[in-house]
């Protein structure tokens, strides 16, 4: 270059356009930022959510186009695009102070805990679907499996209640559903094994054939399954638990205490009786926190730890050596923690293209209101009616509906003749 020419100035290269895997994480004074996105493997933060604090148990995403979390403050959600660092100005009322928050995976539901109730809103539309009591006290925590099939929740009264959403849903009977659940509905499983408040919950892989890990202050650790509802395992330890997650391949516990101790309990040889002591268990104990450890997250492959706690860090742990890897500095106790894949308008705010648009959530709900689902489309859809204009077409609409009674007809015979067949010559038949 001659010294009149300057060389061509480079792109400015996103720092998250290579990243595959971000770590979000949030704590309750909200001095900074609300969530900060932070990358695991440099321990620099790479974007932040600013406004309010979230309340724990509470941070959720809606599919891939907006995060949600409770106000500490407020009977109100914290609402942010995944490509705006401000909240937006739309306001998300609930009935009372959130304890616990939740979503479906594919963003279609939201479910928020209030004292011992759970409302369930359908996202697009804003309508309130039901409102839940079946949990005697504070509902602590809410999680739904990875399939949006069924949800379980968590309260103060050391129940653990799995929940059907086609049951949950239904307005009409459901075949092997009593009639006057209908509008009523019992969760498909109640599990009663806790003595004090559930305090954590974490539901694996595997949808309906999904194993659900809860804690307590009880000092005790259990595994259930959805898919029979037995008790898998009940694991006991000298301190109380506070948080609890599992990895991918559901061949460890990860459990957090009050003391600051973060405990794995390796599966891969599952002891013979149900209910076992810690004692007598292969445990690794990861040590480091200075306060209660308040929420775990395992990264997307399974070779790093995430926890969070009172002592306003969050420190990685890589699982193979049992080394503390980083520390997160934050400026209060830290309320949730999450590995995600950053979704593109996360990386650039240009590539924004939402599938679905919130609105205001309802405060009531009809149960006859008709159901309806809003589609957000970019472009404009002519939609038109079929109307007859000519004694041709009129003519044709009555002939194609008298031809299609005729077929009902006929095949109602037909199934008549084969439900009489089988009555006489299969039911009544001697063995």
């Amino acid at each position: 270059f001659t010294s009149k020419e300057r060389p061509p100035k480079r792109p400015k290269r996103n720092t998250m356009s290579a990243k595959n895997e971000v770590l979000v994480s949030s704590d309750t004074s909200g001095q900074m930022w609300n969530l900060g996105v932070w990358d695991p493997d440099t321990g620099t933060i790479l974007t932040t959510y600013k406004g309010g604090a979230t309340v724990p148990g509470t941070l959720c995403r809606v599919g891939r186009d907006y995060f949600l979390s409770a106000n500490k403050d407020k009977p109100l959600l914290n609402v942010w695009q995944i490509n705006r660092n401000e909240q937006l100005a739309l306001r998300l009322f609930t009935p009372g102070k959130c304890s616990a928050l939740t979503c479906s995976p594919q963003g279609t539901y939201l479910l928020a805990a209030v004292e011992e109730n759970i409302s369930i809103w359908q996202t697009s539309t804003g309508r309130l679907w039901r409102v839940l009591s079946s949990h005697y006290q504070t509902v602590n925590c809410l999680q739904f499996t990875k399939d949006g099939s069924h949800f379980v929740s968590g309260g103060g009264d050391g129940q653990v209640l799995c929940w059907s959403m086609a049951v949950v849903l239904a307005r009409r009977n459901i075949p092997g559903l009593k009639v006057s659940q209908v509008g009523k509905p019992d969760p498909k499983w109640s599990w009663r094994d806790h003595a004090l408040p559930v305090t954590s919950l974490h539901v694996t892989h595997g949808g309906v054939n999904a194993k659900v890990a809860s804690v307590s202050k009880d000092q005790t650790c259990k595994l259930f399954s959805i898919i029979s509802g037995q008790l898998l395992l009940s694991v006991s330890f000298p301190v109380s638990l506070s948080s609890v997650t599992m990895g991918p391949t559901c061949d460890a516990i990860f459990v957090g205490g009050d003391n600051g101790d973060v405990m794995m309990v390796n599966l891969s040889a599952p002891p013979r009786t149900v209910a076992v002591s810690s004692e007598t268990q292969d445990i690794t104990v990861l040590k480091g926190h200075t306060g209660s450890v308040t929420t775990l997250a395992l990264s997307l492959d399974g070779s790093r730890l995430s926890s969070g706690g009172q002592d306003a860090t969050v420190r990685i742990w890589h699982i193979s050596s049992g080394q503390c890897v980083r520390v997160l500095e934050h400026k209060g106790p830290v309320s949730s923690l999450e590995y995600m894949i950053p979704p593109p308008a996360m990386l650039n705010t240009d590539l924004w293209k939402p599938i679905r648009k919130l609105v205001p959530l309802q405060k009531g709900f009809d149960e006859n209101e008709p159901f309806t689902s809003n589609v957000l489309s970019r472009e404009p859809k002519p939609f038109s009616r079929f109307e007859p204009q000519t004694l041709d077409e009129v003519e044709s609409v009555r002939e194609s509906a008298a031809e299609t009674d005729g077929k009902l007809k006929e095949l109602a015979e037909i199934n008549q003749q084969l439900y009489q067949f089988s009555v006489k010559h299969i039911l009544h038949q001697k063995l």
